[in-house]
């Protein structure tokens, strides 16, 4: 098997967890013991050579990250994207069997998920799983690693639902490619669950093909959007992450993190999954699904 991106874990306290799921809705999102300033501001280095996200701005405002509990009382980071009032949109490997595991968290940052777990976090309730995704660890998975998680209570204020994109949309060579995740800066980095987002130019897609050197040949994955990242690019973590295009007319989701793969390394040892290419689900190739599991988990719910 290939080296891939995976979302990372990391050990902490959960008592956060179990004070939200005192309540089921998740509305309380303005408890007196809990700071409301706790946001990150500024810039530094972060996702793989970029900047970090404060609050209210395009990208970080439809933007979640991810908590998925562990029995071990670990727990692993993910990114997804808010594309209606209850919804996020991610990756399949971040969506696990049981779902009262898994929390949406309204931040930029998992300090302040810790700090104000009633304003932040919201339960997931139900979900819908790509069915022809295997959950296991292979670069063809990527086709079909797509998943939806529908959470209970309200979306804070200033978050914003993202819009999906036409079936038809093809980013020019010219414009820009838009990266956001909460994960680490490097293969070492210890730094995930802050929310980060870099740039690329849209020539360094690849299309939905690489050539793999390890294996000497070329791999193709349908329904995907592959991408050069010789610099910038997404790392552990950012699983689940939207990949936007930035045109004249502002960004558009075209894709889903799915995985990391170093195409260039020639041996095993030599793998660095933060640098070589990176594998996004095709939203354009899933819209039908989209809308069908979306309207699925309404009727589930009624």
């Amino acid at each position: 098997m290939y080296p891939l991106l995976r979302s990372s874990a990391a050990v902490l306290s959960l008592c956060f967890l179990a004070a939200c799921s005192s309540s089921d809705s998740g509305e309380n999102l303005t408890a007196n013991v809990e700071p409301s300033n706790c946001e990150i501001t500024g810039h530094s280095y972060g996702i793989v050579g970029g900047q970090v996200l404060g609050s209210g701005n395009e990208l970080s405002s439809s933007t979640v990250l991810i908590v998925t509990v562990k029995e071990n009382k670990e727990y692993s980071i993910c990114t997804g994207t808010l594309i209606a009032r209850d919804k996020v949109l991610t990756a399949a490997h971040c969506s696990p069997p049981d779902t009262k595991a898994i929390a949406i968290a309204f931040t930029n940052n998992v300090g302040c998920m810790s700090e104000a777990p009633k304003r932040t976090l919201r339960l997931v309730v139900d979900k819908a799983v790509n069915e022809d995704y295997p959950h296991t660890n292979s670069i063809y998975n990527a086709s079909n690693d797509l998943a939806i998680l529908k959470f209970a209570g309200n979306i804070p204020e200033g978050y914003k639902i993202r819009s999906l994109p036409s079936a038809t949309f093809s980013p020019a060579p010219t414009d820009t490619l838009v990266m956001s995740g909460y994960g680490t800066t490097s293969e070492k980095a210890g730094d995930s669950g802050t929310l980060r987002f870099a740039k690329s130019s849209a020539s360094n897609i690849l299309g939905n093909s690489f050539f793999l050197a390890r294996s000497n040949r070329t791999v193709s994955v349908d329904k995907t959007i592959i991408v050069e990242q010789p610099r910038t690019g997404v790392c552990s973590g950012d699983s689940g992450g939207a990949l936007y295009a930035k045109t004249k007319d502002g960004l558009t989701l075209i894709g889903i993190t799915s995985m990391g793969v170093d195409h260039r390394a020639l041996k095993d040892s030599d793998v660095r999954i933060c640098h070589g290419v990176a594998i996004y689900v095709d939203v354009r190739e899933n819209l039908n699904w989209i809308r069908e599991q979306s309207d699925k988990l309404d009727r589930n719910n009624l």
